[in-house]
């Protein structure tokens, strides 16, 4: 059987048993995602010629994945689920649903299979604007399908975000880090205090998300000042200590007094007597346990519809001339050195487009399909009820992360933090400077944390310390290693399929596993009372979260250590010499009695 045939099968299987525990119109997502999975697979490995040709050999396979997605879909809602005791769907959801998922497997395979005839720059425009199509058009399917993966989604790009810092660190700068939560937990409650009503605080989101990220990276110099001369295990436990030290911290800042030290200590030791000056006193800055709550939410655009001239109005109408200003500079200042792409031009236009929709309110009727689409992007306040303008701005989050993140990666700083990870000492003598490489790292690695704990704080409108504890930390070093360590595009992967598996999948699996056990096991369980006991009350997956990560990582180091999409560098590393060609004329040494000759 044809090689493509049998990856197809496979791929469709996959699909169709993730159908058995959603369901309805999960088939559709499942069938775009496979289908995008499926043509990058088979595009890869088969010889590059015309794009109409490329999607023709394709084409069987991707007919054979969407076949058998069907086939197990409709088992499942015709078979599985009167046998869980869940109704089927009804008819237009089957023929909907699944006749969308065909085509999405079909379509999709062909289309990334397609790409690969392309020019090198073409088929990476060509695949970021079905990604970005796809990105914008999930939001607005899930509310049509009533699905409600959106929330979820929301909280899995939220990791992305910590494991693209995390990656600066780990990644780039080698330098291991098993205290990451805790800057999460630094701008999550450096955007609770600023911007609670708990402290009479309400500074603007849009400026709070940047002390956020500022505090994040000043207390990354703070942990990285002490850990200089460290390396190795040394420092991941230095780095482990002060991610337990934070949350315990943030606990107990609950009576809080600052006085200042010069009148209050120094003085009183002369005898000099003078009235102490207190900055703050009795203050209870995160309430323990019980968290901040709420907390003040973004709110679009910045300037309301018929806003009276005061200094915050200036001050938004300089913001926006500000940023117009260095958007068509940077364009001119490209034009001017010869890249006049057509993605250029597009990314321009877009950065305006989104510039204006930060800013200016765009005037509309109160009621129909147009109100409908300006209130998605300028929703006013944000509210937990809609989470698709959460999800934009996430997703504009992660954007400007990963755009900063790679010219960071291509400055002489990203090529001094990749030879202080090759070697250190060679580093150094090479001129470059391990302090300030390493502080820089830590820094910088800090600030998107900070960036991901103010969205989070905002988006869940309250922090509790019990959020960042050590697990935390260890599962967002487990999305960087399962991406692909010093990749962003493998980060990024990473931590979707391994977020979306714990918010996602673990509980759409228990209640399949519950409707299972009551109307199929247990039943025939009942001569045997304490068995039956045993097995309802443990046949919960999300009990066993964390053995579950624990066996993905252990399979993913055996299997494939480098992750699911690593950074050529790190492939080469482990790779290389199963690449290499033998010398010319070297041939195996002779064994004889087991000594070599």
């Amino acid at each position: 059987m044809n090689q493509n045939i049998k990856t197809g099968i496979m791929y469709g299987i996959a699909g169709g048993l993730l159908t058995f525990i959603f369901g309805g119109w999960s088939v559709t997502v499942i069938g775009v995602v496979l289908g995008v999975g499926l043509g990058l697979i088979l595009g890869g490995g088969i010889k590059r010629q015309k794009p109409l040709a490329m999607a023709l050999e394709i084409l069987p396979a991707a007919l054979i994945a969407g076949i058998v997605l069907v086939l197990l879909s409709l088992l499942q809602n015709y078979k599985i689920y009167p046998s869980i005791g869940k109704p089927p769907y009804d008819i237009n959801t089957v023929i909907g649903g699944n006749l969308a998922g065909f085509l999405g497997v079909v379509l999709f395979t062909c289309l990334m299979t397609a790409f690969r005839g392309l020019s090198p720059q073409r088929e990476r425009v060509a695949k970021l604007v079905v990604l970005g199509i796809l990105v914008v058009a999930f939001p607005f399917f899930d509310q049509f399908s009533q699905l409600r993966w959106l929330a979820s989604i929301i909280f899995s790009l939220i990791y992305v975000i910590l494991g693209l810092g995390l990656n600066i660190v780990v990644g780039y700068a080698g330098l291991l880090d098993l205290g990451y939560a805790a800057f999460f937990a630094i701008g999550a409650y450096t955007t609770g205090i600023l911007s609670s009503p708990q402290h009479n605080i309400f500074l603007n989101f849009w400026l709070v998300i940047w002390i956020a990220a500022a505090m994040g990276a000043t207390f990354g110099f703070i942990l990285g000042a002490p850990t200089l001369p460290l390396r190795g295990d040394y420092l991941a436990i230095v780095t482990l200590g002060f991610g337990e030290i934070v949350p315990v911290l943030f606990r107990n800042l609950i009576d809080v007094t600052i006085n200042e030290p010069f009148t209050c200590w120094i003085l009183p030791l002369f005898r000099i007597q003078t009235k102490c000056i207190t900055f703050m006193s009795h203050e209870d800055l995160t309430a323990g346990e019980k968290g901040i709550n709420p907390i003040g939410r973004p709110i679009l655009p910045l300037i309301g519809h018929g806003e009276a001239l005061s200094a915050s109005l200036i001050f938004k109408l300089l913001l926006l001339l500000l940023a117009i200003g260095l958007t068509v500079y940077f364009f001119m200042r490209a034009r001017a050195q010869g890249n006049r792409s057509t993605g250029r031009i597009i990314g321009f236009v877009g950065t305006l487009v989104a510039i204006l929709l930060v800013f200016v309110p765009i005037p509309h009727p109160e009621k129909g399909a147009f109100t409908s689409l300006v209130n998605i992007f300028q929703p006013g306040e944000f509210r937990s009820d809609n989470p698709v303008p959460w999800y934009f701005l996430i997703i504009a989050i992660i954007l400007l992360s990963v755009f900063l993140i790679n010219r960071l990666r291509e400055s002489r700083l990203g090529r001094a933090w990749m030879a202080i990870r090759e070697d250190e000492l060679a580093a150094s003598q090479m001129g470059i400077n391990p302090v300030r490489t390493k502080l820089l790292a830590f820094a910088m690695g800090a600030t998107f944390s900070g960036f991901a704990g103010a969205f989070y704080a905002a988006y869940i409108s309250g922090i509790f310390p019990g959020v960042f504890d050590f697990s935390a930390s260890i599962i967002i070093l487990s999305c960087v290693i399962l991406g692909g360590l010093g990749n962003v595009n493998g980060v990024i992967v990473g931590g979707l399929v391994l977020t979306t598996a714990d918010r996602l999948f673990l509980p759409a699996l228990k209640d399949f596993l519950a409707g299972l056990l009551k109307h199929t096991i247990l039943p025939a369980l009942s001569y045997n009372h304490t068995l039956q006991n045993v097995v309802e009350q443990n046949a919960n997956p999300i009990l066993y979260r964390f053995l579950l990560f624990g066996l993905t990582l252990v399979i993913m180091m055996s299997v494939r250590p480098e992750g699911l999409l690593p950074s050529q560098q790190i492939r080469e590393e482990l790779h290389g010499d199963e690449n290499e060609p033998a010398p010319a004329g070297a041939t195996a040494p002779a064994i004889e009695s087991g000594t070599p000759k």
